[in-house]
């Protein structure tokens, strides 16, 4: 299978972004161990806009395909269609909101089946970061990023499904790796039991992400949180916001995702290689094969 690109207009983003293909160049040159030779100008653009000099963007394309793969488990198998992945999408809300007006990608998720059984941490951190790179690929390189979470529905039962091991690797692939500017976290509905989750989470957090961790209580004065937070316009309807419901913007996004199939099997591929990509592929048709038998 050929490399799939971005889909972002690549002249629009750098003249955009101020940035340059000479820098561009730079960053293949001498190449990076561990990191395939055939990146693409796309994607190193995410990773030159977030980091700002070559040398820092150097070092986070290397831990970006380090953490990648040794962590299988959350960005691996990444087939749309995968039964995992589809479970997620059925008992969980994402998908990614008009940039704000500083040109900022905002992306959300929440669940939307409270049943703790229904809940797989692993599986749902896969399909968030799948969110992330669509929203990526479909919106290009921006200023920053803003993860938006909310809380409704979630109890000290779905605590027992997270495994430390996860948070670690999710905090270390988004502070360290990722190909884009974490500008701030946004929890909403926060529950009363946020302080176990807290203990969980602030070990692996820098300081630096801690400060932009914003948590709102369930009596949110909503225009409080458009002016000075996230406004009406990049924001669902059931928050009083312009855009459509969750449920049509996650019914949205679901459909766009599988249109996505080839970019995250060539990702897959180029990370993981063809033979255990196809073995991954082999397994999941014959499970699908006994779930309809």
């Amino acid at each position: 299978m050929a490399l799939v690109d971005l889909e972002y207009d690549l002249d629009e983003a750098l003249k955009r972004e101020n940035l340059s293909r000479d820098d561009l160049s730079k960053l293949r040159e001498p190449p990076i161990p561990g990191v395939p030779t055939n990146i693409t100008d796309k994607q190193l653009a995410h990773f030159l806009n977030a980091c700002g000099k070559v040398e820092e963007a150097r070092k986070v394309i290397k831990i970006y395909y380090e953490a990648r793969k040794n962590s299988p488990e959350l960005f691996s198998g990444r087939d749309p269609n995968r039964n995992e992945v589809q479970k997620c999408l059925q008992s969980q809300d994402y998908f990614y909101l008009p940039l704000n007006p500083q040109g900022y990608h905002v992306v959300f998720h929440r669940l939307s089946d409270y049943k703790i059984s229904s809940y797989h941490f692993e599986n749902a951190i896969r399909t968030y970061f799948m969110l992330v790179d669509t929203c990526l690929s479909k919106q290009g390189p921006r200023p920053g990023i803003i993860f938006l979470f909310d809380m409704k529905g979630v109890s000290l039962g779905h605590l027992t499904r997270v495994r430390i091991s996860t948070i670690r690797k999710f905090f270390h692939y988004v502070q360290e790796g990722l190909p884009a500017k974490l500008s701030a976290i946004h929890v909403l509905n926060v529950v009363s039991f946020f302080d176990k989750v807290l203990a969980l989470i602030k070990p692996f957090m820098k300081a630096e992400i801690f400060k932009v961790l914003h948590l709102h209580n369930s009596d949110l004065k909503m225009e409080e949180f458009y002016e000075k937070y996230i406004p009406r316009s990049s924001l669902p309807s059931d928050f009083g916001g312009d855009c459509p419901s969750v449920a049509e913007m996650h019914e949205a996004f679901t459909k766009e995702l599988l249109g996505m199939k080839d970019y995250f099997l060539s990702d897959d591929r180029m990370i993981y290689g063809d033979e255990k990509v196809e073995k991954a592929e082999e397994v999941e048709h014959k499970f699908t094969k006994l779930e309809i038998d």
